[in-house]
């Protein structure tokens, strides 16, 4: 389990270096939609990512019956960072409640209503991934307003 903490952390520390850098240098571009995402700004992935560790961690695999934050109803980024917050807690009780067991089988319906069986394990790696998938698309969309983005890499060089 203390490795699986350790590497949330790296997620968690690349993460702040996401936000620091859309904070301090995209600033009001962030609600800009883009033509290449389908119209979608970086708020809609960023609450995306953070609804994601709700949906598999908390109500998938825990049974909790959390809300999903909305895009449209967030539109600063101090109200991101507290999605990610929530996340961070979700994802330790997650880790907690799973300690010993990483390897059970859960099964559980999707929003989408398909039957879906998984081990804490891969829900954990899929929110980590899902996340680190959306980040690269953020770096991109940064890229694509104008804004070079830095490296947010695990390992930064």
């Amino acid at each position: 389990m203390s490795i699986l903490i350790q590497q949330y952390n790296l997620v968690r520390s690349s993460r702040a270096v996401m936000l620091g850098f859309i904070e301090n240098e995209v600033g009001s571009d962030i609600h800009k939609p883009l033509s290449e995402f389908n119209d979608k700004n970086l708020f809609f992935l960023l609450v995306h990512t953070a609804n994601t560790y709700k949906h598999w961690l908390a109500n998938f695999a825990l049974g909790s019956l959390l809300p999903f934050a909305d895009d449209k109803l967030i539109n600063e980024l101090s109200a991101v960072r507290l999605l990610y917050e929530e996340a961070d807690i979700l994802t330790r009780d997650f880790l907690d409640h799973f300690n010993n067991n990483m390897d059970a089988q859960i099964t559980g319906v999707t929003r989408q209503g398909k039957t879906v069986t998984a081990t804490p394990l891969e829900l954990f790696t899929h929110a980590i991934t899902h996340e680190f998938h959306h980040k690269g698309q953020l770096m991109s969309m940064c890229r694509l307003l104008g804004h070079t983005p830095p490296d947010t890499d695990v390992i930064r060089f």
